[in-house]
Parts: C-alpha cells; sequence; structure tokens
C-alpha cells in the first residue's frame, strides 16, 4: 500500500499541494483526472522522487520513502509518460531496449542485457498483440511510431513488475486506433498481472471506463473520489471521442 500524509508543496511559493493525503491499495487502477495545473503529473513526480515534498511523508508497504531518491524509487516505480521518447532510448533497437529494462534496479551492461533476453516476451506478449511488433526487435525504438514506441515501453516498464505503476497521459500522442489499441491491451495487462496503477487522463470517458477508483484532483488536493459504479457520476461536458470504449472495457 502507498501513502501519501499531509503532503505540502510549492514552487516560488506557489502551493501545489496543502495537506494532501491519500491510499493506494494493493491492485488499485486509479484514474485522475483534474483541470490544466491541479498538479496530476506533479503528483506523480512525487511517487516517482523527481521531486521532493516540503511536508509531510510517504510510505510504501510501511517504509518511509519520503527521502529516497528517483534512482532508487526505480526499482519499484515504472512510469509511462506523454512524450513516446521519453520512456525508451530511440537510438537503441526494441530488443536492446527490453533487454536493459530486464535489469530494473540492478547495475548491468549492454552486452549483459542482449545476453540475457527475456525471449519469452516475443511468444507471450508481442505475437498475440497481432500488431508485427515481434518483426521490429532489431528496429531502432526512435523509427517506430508513437503507438508501437508507447505499448513496448509498457512492456518495459513492467517486465520487472513495479509496485506502482504511473501512466502519466499515455495516449496524448497517438491517434485513436494506437490509443485504443494500447489501451487495451495496457488494461488486460495490469489486470493479469495485478498492477497497482494509477493513471492520469483528461478524457472523462475512458474516466469511466477504465479503473476501480476515480480522483478528480483540484485546489492542492483530492476534491472528489468515485469508486465502482459511482464513476459515471462524474461531471463531464465533453462525452464524446474517437477512442473505442467498448473495446478497451473488453479487453
Amino acid at each position: 500500500m502507498l501513502e501519501l500524509n499531509t503532503i505540502g508543496l510549492a514552487f516560488d511559493q506557489k502551493k501545489v499541494f496543502e495537506q494532501l493525503s491519500c491510499r493506494v491499495y494493493d491492485g488499485d487502477f486509479i484514474v485522475i483526472v483534474g483541470p490544466n495545473g491541479a498538479g496530476k503529473s506533479t503528483l506523480f513526480d512525487l511517487i516517482a522522487g523527481r521531486v521532493s515534498c516540503q511536508q509531510g511523508s510517504m510510505l510504501l508497504d510501511g517504509h518511509d520513502i519520503t527521502h529516497r531518491s528517483e534512482l532508487d524509487r526505480a526499482a519499484y516505480v515504472g512510469r509511462l509518460f506523454q512524450n513516446t521518447y521519453l520512456s525508451c532510448v530511440a537510438h537503441m533497437t526494441v530488443a536492446q531496449n527490453l533487454a536493459l529494462a530486464t535489469y530494473k534496479g540492478r547495475f548491468a551492461s549492454l552486452r549483459s542485457g542482449m545476453k540475457h533476453f527475456p525471449k519469452y516476451l516475443v511468444e507471450e506478449v508481442l505475437k498475440p498483440l497481432d500488431l508485427g511488433l515481434e518483426t521490429l526487435l532489431h528496429a531502432p525504438m526512435g523509427s517506430l511510431s508513437g503507438g508501437q514506441r508507447q505499448i513496448i515501453s509498457l512492456v518495459m516498464a513492467t517486465i520487472v513488475k513495479p509496485r506502482i505503476l504511473l501512466l502519466d497521459e499515455p495516449t496524448a500522442a497517438l491517434d485513436p486506433v494506437a490509443a485504443t489499441k494500447l489501451l487495451t491491451f495496457a488494461n488486460r495487462y495490469i489486470k493479469e498481472h495485478t498492477i497497482t496503477t494509477l493513471m492520469i487522463t483528461h478524457d472523462p470517458m475512458l474516466a469511466r471506463t477504465l479503473g476501480n477508483r476515480l480522483w478528480v484532483l483540484e485546489r492542492g488536493g483530492i476534491a472528489k473520489e468515485y469508486a465502482g459504479a459511482e464513476k459515471d457520476r462524474l461531471d463531464a461536458h465533453d462525452m464524446s471521442g474517437d477512442i473505442d470504449y467498448a473495446a478497451i472495457r473488453m479487453g
């Protein structure tokens, strides 16, 4: 369980969080919505260790991680960014990226990573997607489409099962078809492997479709929280979109 206790954070005397407290339980899939500037990505930065809180504490499974560095937390926190290039090494091949991902939290050279390339991923993960990704193992990550990079990056982030997976608007740079494929895969993969997940989105319909809990982040804290069927009460002005929500839910 992840606990944030009375977190306070400000940048240039502008408060981002004030007395923020929340709990993330094992197996949760929490979707986070809120207006621009509400602190959604900053919350992820706090959990990942990219920024440090000025007040409060953060516990993971009862252990205080408040002052653990981003490098230390990388062993148990996986993250997928909006920018499809931030979760991979663009000039390295797909196989090289996947190989090094198996050494998450440990020191390794590229040679040692390739020596222990996780071949099971090809048969058990890439081929079943039916996207032809298994034919791109020797292609540079930078040559892939945005959707292909995001799916490979998601696999990289979860090869070594993280305690917490952070999805920061993972479909923001994708077209509707690629977004649907990514989210369908992610939803199925997260369920199958029981990965505790938090996801940021600006899409209210997607917020209703995915996850078991929903947080509305506003004014330095969690203004509203919904669980299960309560998520249908989310107040949204625009419920339109081209993403195939039914496919994602069924996936």
